[in-house]
């Protein structure tokens, strides 16, 4: 798997990160990390990179999730009326995604309310196996493994907190026994 970590875009001498320029403020660079990558998921797909190398796997990490939605039917929608602009591109975006893409959680939005999160993440069909637990520790605005574990689906805990990423980067599935020291550890 290749690894995105959005944030150097529009260092140095390279183009602006945002479509606005460079941001006045770290909030405003911040707020906007969410626009990298998107423009790396729409090219990598839209140049066909996954058709090229379609072993490839790509985690975009610490950018997100929230934005994927609406990404993944803008996609869509203008591959059905553009498809001639990539004919290389064979499948609806949202497919060549979820077989491709890896994202991870931090930072987990906080909507309003823990069900309007809960909702929002399962607008995209199969998220609960492409996501993937970060903490974003030691940084002061990391995610605790408890707040972000208790803010997902409970039927996607496991696979978000360690299976997918497992499952990605070929590592070995947790011993029974090893499950059960660490719940006892967190008990006492």
């Amino acid at each position: 798997p290749v690894a995105i970590h959005v944030g150097g875009e529009g260092l140095s001498i390279k183009p602006p990160p945002t479509a606005t320029g460079y941001p006045g403020y770290y909030a405003e660079w911040h707020v906007l990390l969410v626009q990298c990558a998107m423009s790396h998921v729409v090219s990598l797909v839209f140049h066909g990179v996954f058709e090229k190398y379609p072993d490839l796997r790509v985690v975009v990490i610490e950018a997100g999730v929230t934005w994927l939605p609406p990404l993944l039917w803008r996609m869509d929608a203008d591959w059905k009326a553009l498809h001639t602009n990539a004919p290389w591109v064979k499948r609806p975006p949202r497919e060549t995604v979820r077989e491709h893409i890896r994202l991870t959680t931090q930072p987990l939005d906080e909507l309003d309310t823990p069900e309007k999160l809960r909702r929002t993440l399962e607008l995209v069909d199969g998220l609960e196996d492409i996501l993937m637990f970060a903490s974003d520790y030691p940084h002061r605005d990391y995610d605790r493994p408890d707040l972000v574990s208790c803010r997902l689906p409970v039927s996607w805990r496991e696979k978000v907190m360690s299976e997918n990423a497992r499952a990605l980067y070929g590592l070995p599935a947790q011993p029974p026994d090893a499950v059960a020291e660490a719940g006892t550890e967190r008990a006492s």
